[in-house]
């Protein structure tokens, strides 16, 4: 089985697939032992990764700068990539996954040209996150509000996008609130189940920083410029990703994404 794991930066995303990589489903070729998420050690499969920001054509850009694109389509270089690391990876570990945020923008690329495999999604509040985001100086602050319009049109971006795939997806997905699967046992096990095996907890409370709080008025404000411009907004992104989240899968309420709806080639 292949697992893609789907959510934005900062959203829990390594977790799981460090999670999944000690639980004897490769998740990373090459792996730096004793290196922490901080030193720079995502659990990220590279020649994936490295395919996505080809695609995307944003190596080394900021991740609040890399913008949903206009069209989906592989160029024939960019499919022979895709079909070489799917077809190495399978021939190499059977069972084995790929995590990359840059995937949540590109999805059906990738669903183009994979075989069966199941879907996690993991996310967390824009208020949360933000924290992740804001400067840590006062005496940057003031580049707060620019930095929080990207933020909150990355985060949309991101979340709508996962809510329409799994509105059109025939494959088998979970989705977990980050937050609970640090802080609970129940999201832990919803995970284990929907993996069908034991898993290796590699959660670390004292790791899980910017809990949430009140939504900042910046970022209500930006929520709903977004929704006046774009017809989306956070709050009910995640009321929708609640709702699959609880196995609604019936309630498909529409979002207005903005979103490419068409995979091709060049």
């Amino acid at each position: 089985m292949i697992y893609v794991i789907l959510g934005m930066h900062k959203s829990g995303t390594t977790l799981v697939s460090q999670m999944l990589h000690h639980s004897g489903i490769n998740m990373v070729d090459d792996l730096a032992a004793g290196v922490s998420y901080d030193q720079g050690n995502k659990y990220e499969r590279q020649s994936a990764k490295s395919l996505n920001e080809a695609i995307l054509d944003c190596s080394g850009v900021e991740s609040i700068d890399v913008a949903v694109p206009d069209t989906l389509y592989l160029t024939d270089e960019h499919r022979s990539r895709m079909q070489a690391i799917i077809q190495q990876s399978t021939e190499k570990y059977g069972t084995w996954g790929f995590k990359d945020p840059r995937t949540s923008l590109i999805y059906p690329l990738w669903a183009s040209e994979l075989p069966e495999h199941k879907l996690i999604v993991v996310y967390r509040s824009p208020e949360e996150l933000w924290m992740r985001y804001r400067a840590d100086h006062l005496r940057n602050r003031y580049r707060d509000p620019y930095k929080a319009w990207r933020f909150m049109n990355r985060w949309c971006e991101h979340n709508a996008a996962i809510v329409d795939y799994l509105r059109q997806t025939r494959m088998e997905f979970i989705v977990l609130d980050y937050r609970r699967l640090v802080s609970t046992s129940a999201e832990f096990n919803r995970l284990r189940d929907f993996v069908g095996q034991e898993l290796s907890d590699q959660r670390k409370i004292e790791l899980y920083r910017h809990q949430p709080g009140q939504k900042p008025f910046l970022l209500k404000m930006i929520d709903g410029l977004i929704d006046r411009n774009y017809g989306y907004r956070s709050d009910r992104i995640i009321e929708q990703l609640e709702a699959f989240k609880n196995g609604d899968q019936s309630g498909k309420t529409a979002i207005n994404t903005g979103l490419p709806q068409t995979v091709g080639s060049r």
